[in-house]
């Protein structure tokens, strides 16, 4: 088994969560697969078929595109200095008998349309759009300049949750001058009438100290739905389901407090 994407599965049980079994995406011959095992494991290596309770295969026009013409097409050998974006399949599951099985597609010419918008108004920063990579006359991944880090893995290397790195953190104040390059990065989109909607310290880049903002996925027009819209755990308000642009402003802010201020409580709670 080729296994591309794992995630553990988790259920309230008895206002509880437990682990109920891994979820894995999987390349079998030319085909695709989404399947459940009830196992768990410490390395994709330790799958087999014979774990899986279930698999369904994920058909290309699930996740793969038709390419407008009319975009940019990506070079087919990518040079080291590109990241290819390609959309992740872990939550095919949910999909695949709904109304829409083909969104996670929809979703990926949306956000190739949007970058290509961006790429007629670039701003530095905003994440360079290289194009499309192509396979079959489909979207295969959307591709960008590669950068450093991310400001979630310069500030917190650790990893530690929101609360955890707040009571840790030490020295940080010299980061909020980034933000102000965030705030000019955001206020370009809102111009653009896109409001990005998931603002947060792991869709934030830094080049040369200089911060980028990334991951276009969740991006909507403002005033659109935010039905179905991925977001970041703790970094949004649950409550609004509108694309506003005092979403993005709003997180920003979250950030300044989590980097650096210990006057104000967070705004979106657990």
């Amino acid at each position: 088994m080729d296994v591309l994407e794992t995630n553990e599965a988790f259920e309230d049980v008895g206002g509880q969560y437990e682990f109920t079994g891994t979820l894995v995406v999987y390349r079998d011959g030319e085909d695709t697969y989404h399947g459940l095992s009830k196992a768990r494991y410490s390395s994709p290596l330790e799958f087999r078929r014979e774990h899986l309770s279930r698999k369904i295969l994920i058909p290309v026009s699930a996740y793969m595109p038709p390419f407008p013409t009319n975009f940019v097409r990506a070079p087919d050998r990518l040079p080291c200095n590109i990241f290819a974006k390609r959309p992740q399949l872990i939550s095919y599951d949910r999909y695949h008998q709904s109304l829409r099985p083909n969104c996670i597609a929809d979703n990926v010419l949306r956000e190739a349309e949007i970058c290509e918008l961006l790429r007629q108004n670039p701003h530095p920063n905003i994440a360079e759009y290289i194009g499309c990579q192509v396979a079959d006359g489909k979207i295969m991944s959307v591709c960008f300049a590669k950068y450093d880090q991310t400001l979630m893995q310069a500030v917190n290397p650790q990893n530690y949750g929101k609360r955890m790195f707040r009571a840790n953190r030490q020295g940080l104040e010299s980061y909020l001058h980034i933000l102000e390059g965030v705030g000019d990065g955001i206020r370009h989109l809102h111009k653009l009438g896109i409001v990005h909607n998931d603002i947060n310290p792991s869709n934030i880049m830094l080049k040369d100290n200089v911060p980028i903002i990334i991951d276009f996925g969740s991006c909507q027009k403002e005033g659109g739905s935010l039905e179905g819209i991925g977001r970041t755990y703790e970094r949004f308000d649950e409550a609004v389901q509108s694309s506003l642009p005092k979403n993005d402003f709003d997180a920003l802010e979250e950030i300044r407090i989590w980097l650096a201020d210990d006057s104000k409580a967070f705004q979106f709670d657990e």
